[in-house]
């Protein structure tokens, strides 16, 4: 036989802290503790929950209405479904959080080089992470060849001396980030740069030793007869002796170059080349709009699904001088993220309304 009394005491347990919810949240709210908008999913779970506690029957009812024979079961779905909203609610907080919190780290490294002069119409920016052994010696290999050009080394919150070790060199403006970002975080912070000191051309050139500086004007000149807003340094486009990176990620470089003629109807060889030279254009779209995660591929897709000419000139690559890559022992998450990151940006609207030229 069922105790009255016991149901009734489940029914007020459960008014009270329906209740008790809602006014909790309230206060936090009119506290300025949680903000307005992110207190919209518990005011509608206070509000189901004082609801379903003071009508005892709702849940058979709308169950009924519903076709679901065991009534617990839709407020188990209900509750799951509320945690799902909650947990997508809570990302999009976080993915906001985290594009705001880039861009304030970058502001923070450019306005301590807001006063520096710029000597040229090239910049070269230099992504740089731990990487106190090689920088000074990748100054000096862009200082040795007959090219003016300034030269900026983002310090991507390194650990080590790298920051010290670059401008102990007196050839290059160092732009210190406060908190590491990542190698697309630091490039853009570049392209800032580039943009507010109206830079015509930037390349993009490895600060671990790798790129071959007396290749640069090559991708210069390539870009000049192409007409191109960027143009990359392949390792792949002719057959020779250089480094050509591991297997693996020779592997993933042939998948991106299949995705590529599918996507944006272009062969590009090699898609994860940090090689590259850009026009006025392409840095001033970059500057806004650079995919800081997966940011090789990602820029192919996304400069090409926006009307910028991509071309691709042969160059040679030679093994780090120092360290190792912060790619390396990735593996196969690594390439499903960089593989859906592509498709993603593959798939938005274009954002320029009609070709650049």
């Amino acid at each position: 036989m069922i105790d009255i009394s016991s149901i009734d005491r489940v029914q007020f347990l459960s008014v009270f802290f329906s209740l008790f919810m809602f006014f909790f949240i309230f206060e936090l709210v009119k506290d300025k503790s949680i903000k307005e908008e992110y207190s919209l999913l518990w005011f509608a779970l206070s509000l189901f929950l004082i609801y379903f506690s003071l009508d005892r029957h709702a849940i058979d009812r709308l169950a009924k209405l519903v076709g679901v024979s065991y009534p617990p079961s839709l407020l188990t779905l209900m509750i799951t479904g509320f945690t799902f909203l909650l947990l997508i609610h809570i990302t999009l907080i976080i993915s906001r959080l985290s594009e705001q919190n880039k861009d304030m780290i970058q502001e923070l490294g450019l306005i301590r080089l807001e006063n520096v002069p710029r000597e040229s119409d090239l910049l070269i920016i230099v992504p740089a992470y731990n990487e106190a052994q090689a920088i000074a010696r990748v100054i000096e290999d862009l200082r040795g060849i007959d090219l003016k050009m300034d030269i900026l080394v983002v310090n991507d919150g390194s650990l080590d001396r790298t920051s010290p070790e670059a401008g102990a060199t007196g050839q290059a403006f160092v732009l210190d980030l406060p908190k590491n970002l990542g190698i697309g975080g630091a490039v853009q912070t570049g392209f800032k740069y580039a943009t507010r000191k109206g830079y015509t051309t930037a390349i993009q050139f490895d600060g671990d030793g790798q790129h071959l500086a007396a290749e640069i004007p090559k991708l210069l000149a390539k870009m000049k007869q192409d007409d191109a807003n960027m143009v990359i340094g392949s390792r792949f486009l002719e057959k020779h002796s250089g480094f050509r990176s591991t297997f693996l990620r020779r592997l993933g470089i042939r998948l991106f170059e299949g995705l590529n003629s599918l996507i944006i109807r272009q062969r590009i060889t090699d898609n994860t080349s940090g090689f590259r030279a850009y026009d006025q254009q392409a840095i001033e779209f970059l500057a806004l709009h650079y995919a800081v995660d997966y940011p090789e591929p990602e820029t192919v897709i996304l400069l090409g699904r926006n009307y910028f000419k991509i071309s691709e000139v042969s160059t040679t690559m030679r093994e780090r001088l120092e360290g190792k890559s912060s790619f390396a022992g990735s593996g196969d998450y690594y390439m499903i993220k960089v593989l859906l990151a592509v498709l993603m940006t593959a798939l938005r609207k274009p954002i320029m309304p009609k070709k650049v030229r």
